[in-house]
């Protein structure tokens, strides 16, 4: 078993400061198998002994048990690197494997942050390049179908435009697997001076500068994949968050409208609220319930 197996059916049962803890573990994996156990004390500002605590509650019988199985999960990871090297069914196993994991860690409580500011109506920024584009595409068609004005500047001329009338309103989105491209970062530090914007993004678990300047991070887990230089690897986590933030905003569509239909007068003559019908906002209420996690 490695590190994710024998730690997922205690996640649930984690306060706020063990979800720091485990979620430094994740993004510096390959510092922490390297450190004793006063280092990685040190580096989380807590005692030896909490460390022990959080290690036996989350399946470890102590600090060298959870060290093996580290070292373990990290030869693991780099063992099915590759599609192209691997066989397909181990492939299927990993890429199953990550998108199980992105979702397992979601930080609920942003994906609720989200959705309370989703409810203002804000404009939503999308800030993408490369691979990453295709989810910020994906992205802008939910949205955009969820009637909010989502901008989407593909190139750096039009991102600079953009960012000379960002609104201190608006909600950011940055698309970054790396979370190392320089221009974005760039876009990032100009945004965080000229104004109050919510940046949100989607990286990869390792420690990285967009994940650091962010508001709001998600991260998400993928075998990277280089052929003939060329970034390849799965966006699937990604877009997997993406919509599971849709989901989660369906629903509180659907729990207003329930408030909403409880009150008749504001019913107009054509049975509609707020640019929903009452059966297509129905409709989404029992989407949101097969889906919510």
């Amino acid at each position: 078993m490695d590190f994710f197996e024998i730690t997922s059916k205690h996640i649930n049962t984690l306060n706020h400061n063990e979800k720091d803890l485990y979620n430094y573990i994740i993004r510096n994996m390959e510092e922490v198998k390297k450190s004793t156990i006063r280092d990685l004390a040190a580096k989380c500002y807590v005692s030896p002994a909490t460390i022990i605590r959080f290690l036996r509650k989350i399946g470890f019988s102590g600090y060298s048990d959870f060290i093996a199985i580290l070292k373990f999960t990290d030869t693991d990871h780099e063992e099915f690197h590759n599609p192209f090297v691997v066989s397909q069914e181990n492939y299927r196993i990993e890429y199953l494997k990550n998108i199980y994991e992105s979702v397992r860690v979601l930080d609920i409580e942003k994906v609720n942050q989200i959705s309370r500011l989703l409810k203002n109506k804000p404009r939503l920024v999308i800030m993408a390049r490369g691979l990453n584009k295709s989810v910020g595409h994906y992205f802008e068609y939910l949205f955009s179908g969820f009637g909010f004005e989502v901008v989407f500047p593909e190139d750096n001329y039009f991102r600079q435009m953009l960012l000379n009338g960002i609104r201190n309103t608006d909600l950011v989105f940055f698309f970054s697997y790396g979370g190392e491209d320089k221009e974005l970062i760039r876009d990032i530090e100009l945004l965080n001076i000229k104004s109050k914007a919510t940046v949100v993004s989607i990286t990869s678990a390792n420690n990285n500068p967009v994940q650091n300047m962010s508001h709001i991070n998600f991260y998400v887990f993928a075998d990277s994949i280089q052929v003939n230089g060329i970034d390849m690897t799965s966006r699937i986590s990604m877009i997997s968050l993406i919509e599971l933030i849709a989901y989660k905003y369906m629903e509180e569509i659907a729990e207003n409208a329930d408030q909403q239909f409880d009150s008749p007068p504001y019913f107009n003559g054509e049975n509609e609220i707020g640019g929903y019908t009452k059966e297509s906002t129905f409709n989404i209420k029992r989407a949101s319930n097969d889906f919510i996690v």
